[in-house]
């Protein structure tokens, strides 16, 4: 059997030296130890002929060669050898940092990775000619390789590849034939959602390789190679961008993805399919950081990647022109709002095989980067906290949490030590020029005690000018039921200026997104888990939709409360609130006096009114009493709360749940019948209010219910 090629060299050829070669190969395919290479000289008149594939005869060795421990015998019971007298079993293994460092051997070309993903964005090699046709073209034969042909066996139908059939595709020009190709086929395994696939590829060695080199031919096929050095596995664009969404959204593994493809591609398991799990891993890790960059803008700086600064690829923050010289009623609008918290569910292992592989571009996001972050916990190896408000877990668990082996015992937003959050909070406020900063935390009352004598111990280029910017603290809305009242009312959020209602949780529904990858990233090493990490980060704006209609909501709730109000009575209020959010020496409004003027002390105070009304001799409209009247209502209302929360809850049995509601709004009706009866007696109008209400209604449309009376 002969085969014509031109001559295999590792370098391209000299244009005028192709020389035509013919071999003659053995018609066994395993037997190459006769083949034969008949070569032809430029004019034609001389041939030489030479063995090529020859197997060499292998040398004699004698077992002790064969086997290194052959000398080997055991010690007696008690015997002992000096470590010393140990030689080594054999020499170690030479290292190559293209196969055992590739993200190593990335690191450097991630600026070409990234132009030539931006560039894909474009017009490509057709900014000359119509983009959609010719990129409708070179899509068409670019997905020829990946295609899959079924033979019929005469018993059932196998799949074929072209590349089984001799197919070899040419790279550099979209699989349209090359000119001048590269002499050897080379073979890929190429990852395309949802199969995998087996290919046969040349590279381009024409004039066009001269402005493009392999690594580019292959990315602007849409073929991502998973190392720089001779690549043996590339995954599509599309593959890569259908993971991304998948991880991001769905907390998908690599482990699982790769797994569905290899399903998908051979569902009996019969044929055996290579491990490509490692090198999508690092694919995936790299398109997504390269992402990253393309859309916080890297791509277009003259600079290039290089020149990124600490947190440039985080989100920014666009303010209108002179925002900073507003009067003193519309500064609100420019508060910073900074919610912190700890996840103590991200964790991270301590590994002694880790080996040393960072996060790519350390810093530029949304994580500090680590080296500046432990130089700075190394002057705090212990905190003696200040404690005055006892009425919480977090600062009491801080330090006796579980951490043993482990590398980071939880994720900061924006643990829970004071050295921690100082650097965290302030690394995120770099750079940015501010009139308020509100920070939101449940130890919100302890952390604020010395924080300006902490951040002096910073770096000069981390510390904010409090001449200029003034620091509100508060505690979030729903941590702050968990401190003392008189920490609640001076230190709630709630009571701050300028914040509105925000409720400073924002930390909150971020982890509820990302504990789904606590156990995925707890085993990884540090810079795989942050850039994974980073990944997951996106902006909630589910919030601001919701914020628009609240806001909306509470003016409306807020109005109609208002116009009931005294005019004289609101102006003390005003009042007292501003006096005290000047000076907090001041009386708090929002505090209770000692004697606190609970249920229980207004419905006795109450009692004794009616009391002494009866020793008076005055005459009682009912039995029952005015304050019987407002505790039932009261009641009532809780009840309606009840019947919320149990329609909206869930049971084993949608007819347990439904027999409940039932039973509730039942019990609501019978109690509300009593409560209309003492109406009529002590708010006759709130009872003609509601006959007019009832006459208005519909009468073809059902009742309210009980919960909605």
């Amino acid at each position: 059997m002969s085969s014509h090629f031109v001559s295999p060299t590792r370098r391209a050829p000299n244009r005028s030296q192709t020389v035509d070669a013919y071999v003659d190969y053995e018609a066994t395919a395993d037997d190459i130890s006769r083949d034969t290479d008949f070569t032809s000289s430029q004019d034609g008149l001389r041939g030489v002929r030479r063995a090529v594939n020859v197997q060499s005869r292998r040398p004699t060795r004698l077992p002790h060669e064969l086997d290194a421990l052959s000398n080997w015998t055991p010690l007696a019971d008690g015997e002992r050898v000096d470590e010393e007298e140990v030689g080594d079993v054999g020499s170690k293994r030479k290292r190559y940092d293209s196969s055992d460092e590739p993200m190593k051997t990335w690191r450097p070309l991630a600026q070409l990775f990234l132009e030539e993903l931006v560039r894909r964005d474009g017009l490509g090699d057709f900014g000359k000619a119509c983009g959609s046709c010719g990129r409708a073209e070179d899509a068409r034969h670019q997905l020829m390789p990946l295609h899959v042909l079924q033979e019929w066996t005469g018993a059932f139908w196998s799949q074929v590849s072209l590349a089984s059939l001799g197919y070899v595709f040419q790279l550099g020009h979209g699989g349209l034939p090359c000119p001048r190709p590269a002499p050897a086929a080379r073979s890929m395994v190429v990852m395309d959602f949802p199969t995998i696939h087996d290919v046969k590829y040349r590279y381009c060695a024409c004039d066009l390789s001269d402005r493009m080199n392999n690594l580019q031919q292959l990315l602007r096929t849409g073929w991502y190679p998973a190392s720089t050095v001779d690549p043996a596995t590339c995954a599509t664009l599309k593959t890569l961008e259908s993971f991304r969404l998948l991880n991001v959204v769905g907390d998908l593994t690599v482990h699982d993805f790769v797994r569905v493809m290899e399903q998908c591609t051979d569902a009996s398991g019969l044929e055996e399919l290579p491990d490509r799990r490692k090198g999508f891993g690092r694919m995936s890790r790299q398109f997504a950081f390269v992402q990253r960059m393309k859309r916080a803008g890297r791509a277009h700086d003259a600079g290039g990647l290089e020149s990124t600064t600490r947190g440039e690829c985080a989100e920014g923050i666009n303010l209108p022109e002179g925002w900073e010289d507003v009067g003193p009623e519309f500064q609100f609008l420019y508060i910073l709002i900074i919610a912190m918290d700890a996840n103590f569910r991200l964790r991270n292992r301590l590994r002694a095989n880790a080996h040393e592989d960072p996060p790519l571009g350390s810093g530029w996001g949304h994580i500090v980067e680590e080296s500046c972050y432990k130089k700075h916990l190394r002057n705090y190896v212990a905190e003696k906290d200040i404690s005055t408000c006892i009425a919480f877990a977090a600062l009491a668990q801080k330090d006796t949490r579980l951490s043993t082996g482990l590398r980071a015992s939880g994720m900061g937003g924006k643990g829970e030590r004071y050295a921690n959050m100082d650097y965290i909070v302030l690394a995120a406020l770099m750079g940015v020029a501010l009139l308020y900063v509100a920070i939101a935390y449940d130890i919100v009352c302890q952390y604020r005690i010395n924080f300006e004598a902490r951040m002096a111990k910073l770096p000069n280029d981390m510390q904010l000018d409090l001449k200029r910017t003034k620091v509100l603290y508060g505690l979030p809305v729903w941590h702050a039921t968990a401190h003392e009242r008189n920490c609640q009312s001076q230190n709630s959020l709630t009571y701050q200026p300028g914040v509105g209602r925000t409720d400073g949780e924002g930390t909150e529904r971020v982890w509820s997104v990302f504990n789904g990858l606590a156990t995925a990233t707890k085993e990884m090493n540090r810079g795989a888990r942050e850039d994974g990490i980073e990944d997951k980060v996106r902006p909630c704006h589910a919030s601001w939709s919701i914020a628009i209609d609240e806001r909306d909501r509470q003016v409306a709730a807020f109005d109609e409360v208002d116009r009931t109000l005294d005019q004289s009575l609101r102006k003390e209020w005003q009042g007292m609130v501003d006096a005290w959010t000047e000076d907090k020496t001041k009386p708090n409004p929002y505090q209770l006096d000692d004697g606190e003027k609970r249920e229980a002390s207004i419905r006795q105070a109450l009692a004794q009114e009616e009391l002494d009304e009866a020793v008076s001799s005055k005459s009682t409209l009912h039995k029952a009493s005015v304050t019987s009247m407002l505790v039932m209502g009261l009641q009532l209302e809780d009840h309606q709360d009840r019947i919320r929360r149990e329609s909206k809850g869930r049971a084993l049995l949608a007819g347990d749940l439904s027999e409940r509601v039932t039973t509730l709004r039942r019990s609501f009706h019978v109690k509300l019948k009593q409560f209309r009866r003492l109406q009529d007696v002590y708010t006759p109008g709130a009872v003609e209010e509601l006959r007019a209400a009832e006459e208005r209604r519909d009468s073809e449309l059902p009742p309210p219910q009980a919960e909605d009376i």
